[in-house]
């Protein structure tokens, strides 16, 4: 016959208490008995989740310093293009320190050349030359030395000579009382002559002066074997 605990044979009322408390019991008494444990736990574990998920602060160092990098960074400045048609290339020689060929802007002028040019010699005849007068592309002036005579140039290029009585009168030169010598041409034709070369340049051929307010096709015939450009 199998043995069976005496225990079990005993009434309810005097069967000894079992030295493990029950499920419930025993949770109870791990918590008393770990109860600061638990808290510290749990406080350590709440601030950790607190800290895990917390917004980051805004940095306020960094747009600063991107704006002081745009800032750094300057903004692409137009450049200047200049195109060939912007420059006219003009051939000095005669009376000045360094003749040659100087690339200029179509609106300077003869002084304007002079100057790049080192200047007069002192034996160029400077009251040869008008220094008003505006240059043009492929444009030579000859500064000539003081007594020179003159040597005929070729179209396009401007001489100190004025022309004298018995001559043609150059019109890309003649001061106004030398073209008011020609017929039919009084102060305000004469000034129109000037305006006209100062304004577009030496006259290319003498019938350019079609081109001038007042002088029609009569006017020019009279006044073609007058006048030349030089």
């Amino acid at each position: 016959m199998e043995h069976v605990p005496r225990q079990f044979f005993l009434p309810l009322s005097v069967r000894p208490r079992s030295i493990f408390p029950i499920r419930g019991d025993l949770l109870i008494h791990l918590f008393e008995k770990y109860r600061t444990l638990v808290f510290i736990l749990a406080g350590a574990a709440a601030l950790f989740v607190f800290l895990l998920f917390k917004p980051s602060p805004p940095q306020q160092g960094t747009p600063m310093a991107i704006e002081a990098k745009e800032s750094a960074i300057e903004a692409p400045q137009p450049v200047d293009t200049v195109t060939t048609d912007d420059k006219i290339f003009v051939d000095i020689k005669g009376q000045v320190e360094r003749p040659g060929l100087y690339e200029m802007s179509p609106h300077e002028r003869v002084d304007g050349v002079v100057e790049m040019a080192g200047g007069f010699t002192k034996d160029a005849d400077r009251n040869a030359i008008n220094l008003a007068l505006k240059v043009s592309d492929e444009m030579m002036v000859y500064v000539p030395k003081k007594g020179e005579v003159e040597t005929p140039l070729p179209p396009g290029s401007l001489s100190g000579t004025n022309g004298g009585e018995g001559e043609l009168v150059n019109i890309n030169q003649a001061t106004s009382e030398e073209i008011q010598k020609l017929p039919g041409i009084g102060p305000s034709k004469a000034a129109a002559f000037i305006q006209y070369r100062e304004e577009n340049g030496p006259y290319r051929s003498v019938e350019d002066i079609k081109n001038i307010s007042g002088i029609g096709e009569k006017t020019f015939e009279r006044l073609k074997e007058m006048i030349t450009v030089q």
